[in-house]
């Protein structure tokens, strides 16, 4: 009788810890699901307010620049590219005048700030530069120059960009 007790108290006593730990976990997995939800709604929040201000943000565009058709789109682009090619034949025009004339002399302006000292390293190291006023540059060192830049440019339209166009 004293054994069928013991082992009443003893299995009731294992059941009742499970029961509660259960309970606990329970109770534990509800706060964190409810946490989890209330991460989830803010975010959908987020997200919407974010969905409406872009959607704004395209209503502003649409009533100041019109609604984008293919029309307009290629109106842009062949815009873009006149602008472009315009500019790159007035930088071929000067670059050819200058191969043409190479010891042709310009006189610039020396910029104020490095016409008293040569700073290295942003101060760290001063020189006294003695510089005049004026520089003089030849045509063929912007013929020089405008062969690099002229590559850059080049090298910069037609790489391809990290999206892919």
């Amino acid at each position: 009788m004293f054994g069928l007790i013991t082992m009443l108290f003893t299995t009731l006593g294992a059941t009742g810890m499970g029961s509660l730990l259960k309970m606990l976990g329970g109770t534990i997995a509800g706060i964190i699901d409810a946490k989890a939800k209330a991460a989830e709604a803010k975010e959908k929040r987020e997200l919407a307010r974010d969905l409406a201000l872009t959607e704004s943000d395209i209503q502003l565009q649409r009533a100041l620049f019109g609604k984008t058709t293919y029309e307009t789109a290629k109106f842009t682009r062949t815009t873009r590219r006149i602008i472009a090619f315009i500019g790159m034949l007035n930088f071929a025009a000067i670059s050819i005048l200058c191969t043409l004339w190479p010891s042709v002399e310009l006189v610039t302006f020396t910029p104020p700030e490095s016409k008293g000292t040569f700073n290295l390293l942003w101060g760290l190291v001063s020189f006294p530069t003695g510089s005049p006023v004026t520089t003089v540059i030849t045509t063929g060192h912007i013929s020089l120059v405008s062969v690099a830049t002229l590559g850059a440019i080049i090298g910069f339209y037609f790489t391809p960009s990290a999206g892919g166009r």
